[in-house]
């Protein structure tokens, strides 16, 4: 992915396919999880290229977790 658009709250939580509290829990406990951009006073938003890359990495982590014996 070369355009590195910016999504909101509810648009990363919709890519994601997790829950607003899902996203603040993993926000707490998941280090590689997308970084918040402060847009505004109150106001964040995330770069798709980021929660893409986020993704990518929980697919290739639980496909290694599978075939673990």
């Amino acid at each position: 992915m070369s355009e590195n658009t910016i999504l909101t709250r509810d648009q990363l939580c919709a890519m994601l396919n997790i829950s607003d509290t899902s996203r603040q829990r993993l926000e707490k406990s998941d280090p590689n999880f997308p970084p918040k951009i402060k847009i505004g006073v109150r106001r964040v938003a995330y770069l798709r290229d980021d929660a893409y890359a986020w993704l990518l990495q929980q697919r290739e982590d639980a496909s290694k977790r599978r075939y673990v014996a």
